[in-house]
């Protein structure tokens, strides 16, 4: 049977290796929870900007930033999940529709279960968007 000792040096050393193949591979592979979801609106990529970022504030996201058609923002931490790094972005199909890609995946990079956290800030935002 391992010891505590042995138990613990295997487990910090799983997380040593997770964290020296990110570095690696530029964060381009995660092994965290994420959940996506894209929603199609009657309505021009302007306005569109100003709804998000209205619903991100209404939502309770902080920090959050603009860069031209993407916004990003972190969740408050709870019981489920320490935070959640949320990304929303705007494409422009016509002059009068948009698509809202919303992107929350779990701030901690070794967090596999997110407990419904990110399907819950979702639903949260889109309906703060409310269009």
């Amino acid at each position: 049977m391992l010891s505590f000792k042995y138990i613990f040096i295997i487990f910090f050393s799983i997380i040593f290796l997770i964290l020296i193949f990110r570095l690696l591979f530029k964060r381009k592979f995660y092994y965290t929870s994420y959940y996506c979801e894209n929603k199609e609106y009657d309505i021009n990529e302007i306005n569109m900007r100003h709804n998000i970022l209205s619903a991100l504030k209404k939502s309770n996201f902080k920090k959050i930033r603009v860069d031209k058609n993407k916004f990003t923002a972190i969740s408050l931490p709870t019981m489920s999940s320490l935070s959640e790094l949320i990304r929303v972005e705007i494409n422009q199909v016509t002059d009068s529709k948009s698509v809202v890609r919303f992107t929350s995946r779990c701030f901690n990079p070794i967090q596999i279960f997110d407990w419904g956290k990110n399907r819950r800030n979702s639903n949260r935002f889109f309906i703060n968007l409310n269009l």
